[in-house]
């Protein structure tokens, strides 16, 4: 089985799609690094100049309405001014903070002033949240700046207390672990994934250009189509050295931050829409539940193409169900629906990986019941069953791996 696996091995890392497919990845790592993380710019950021210039337009209001008298006001000045007078003490205290550099005092009040916001800006057609979150036709904007406000609140209130030193980069997840953060909420995962899928697709098919040299082997099929499957998944580790190169760029240039940084996890409320609330879990915590629904995954998208390779023995095939695996999520995919379907029952609901683990899925289809466990068990049981089946196959005496 020793040379088996060094043959499938040499195969594998020789193989010139499986070597385009690895220079790709890193080619779109360094692009990220270098051309797209300089111009972040993240929604809700530390802006002096955006928090002065709020102060001092609220202000100005406040003075010139200072002894009016209300019953002669609109309702909707009298509302303008009695938030005025609450919200810009707040901002006056962050500016002050900012400008003695005590940035947990900083994280203290903006924890403060973003709960203070939300309660007051969400379904209110007087005040609206930031614009930049309705672009592109979002039809629930509202609702997304919403969650994130809560968000942004929690993860403040986590920088107040800690015990580690704060900086501009860790407000706005410029470290190179939230960078990481964010791109697991992304589409980092669906990426890798698909590359996993290039890489098997034809790991069993490839065989049929070497049809002398394989029968050489004393070893049975399916002993054969799992040394496949083990070395394919070595091959989907290699998938993260060119992002390890990345991350150590972006922590050589940003910092790395640490893994007691806060990364909120959401907790829904019966009444969700107003009364939700975020739990927290550490940074680590975060990146070890998504590196291991993203590996199970990838221990999914490999055993299915192993079975349809000696099913169907079609690239095509294998790919086109691998494709429908990873996307199929999207047949269903619409805000709220999980309210009207168990899609926690699917084992595509759990491709968003990043998504799952901090339940922002959970928002988006106001459903309770998507989770990291659920998650395992539903990828762990479809691969069992496909592994069964490819091993029940495989022992057929008229099947041949080789013919």
């Amino acid at each position: 089985m020793w040379s088996y696996f060094k043959f499938e091995f040499k195969q594998f890392f020789t193989s010139k799609k499986n070597l385009a497919i690895y220079f790709l990845l890193a080619f779109a790592t360094f692009f990220y690094v270098f051309k797209i993380v300089p111009t972040y710019n993240p929604i809700e950021s530390v802006d002096y100049e955006e928090i002065e210039a709020r102060y001092l337009t609220r202000q100005e209001f406040l003075d010139r309405m200072e002894g009016q008298d209300l019953y002669n006001l609109h309702p909707s000045i009298i509302f303008a001014i009695q938030i005025f007078k609450e919200v810009n003490p707040l901002d006056k205290e962050r500016l002050n903070a900012l400008d003695e550099g005590n940035l947990k005092k900083y994280a203290d009040l903006t924890r403060d002033w973003y709960y203070f916001t939300n309660s007051f800006t969400y379904q209110n057609e007087a005040i609206s949240y930031n614009p930049k979150y309705f672009t592109k036709n979002n039809m629930y904007a509202e609702d997304d700046a919403f969650y994130a406000y809560l968000e942004q609140a929690v993860r403040y209130d986590a920088y107040s207390k800690a015990d580690y030193k704060l900086s501009l980069g860790i407000f706005e997840q410029r470290t190179a672990l939230q960078t990481l953060e964010r791109l697991l909420k992304g589409l980092l995962p669906i990426i890798l994934i698909v590359c996993v899928l290039l890489l098997s697709v034809d790991i069993v098919r490839k065989d049929r250009r070497h049809p002398s040299i394989l029968k050489g082997f004393p070893i049975s099929d399916w002993k054969k189509l799992l040394v496949k499957m083990f070395v394919a998944l070595l091959g989907s580790v290699v998938l993260f050295v060119p992002l390890i190169v990345g991350f150590i760029i972006i922590g050589l240039q940003s910092g790395f931050g640490n893994f007691n940084l806060p990364s909120p996890e959401y907790v829904a409320h019966l009444d969700w829409r107003k009364d939700g609330k975020f739990e927290m879990m550490t940074l680590g915590t975060f990146l070890t539940q998504s590196l291991t629904l993203l590996f199970t995954w990838f221990f999914v998208i490999i055993n299915v193409v192993l079975l349809c390779s000696i099913i169907f023995r079609s690239e095509m095939v294998n790919f086109a169900v691998g494709l429908l695996l990873i996307f199929g999520e999207n047949f269903y995919a619409s805000r709220y629906v999980g309210y009207f379907w168990d899609i926690q029952n699917y084992p595509t609901s759990y491709i968003q990986v990043g998504q799952i683990i901090s339940k922002q899925r959970n928002f988006y289809y106001k459903n309770d019941q998507l989770d990291f466990t659920l998650g395992l068990e539903l990828l762990f049981g479809l691969a069992g069953v496909v592994i069964f089946l490819m091993i029940l196959i495989a022992l057929n005496r008229r099947y041949k791996l080789i013919k």
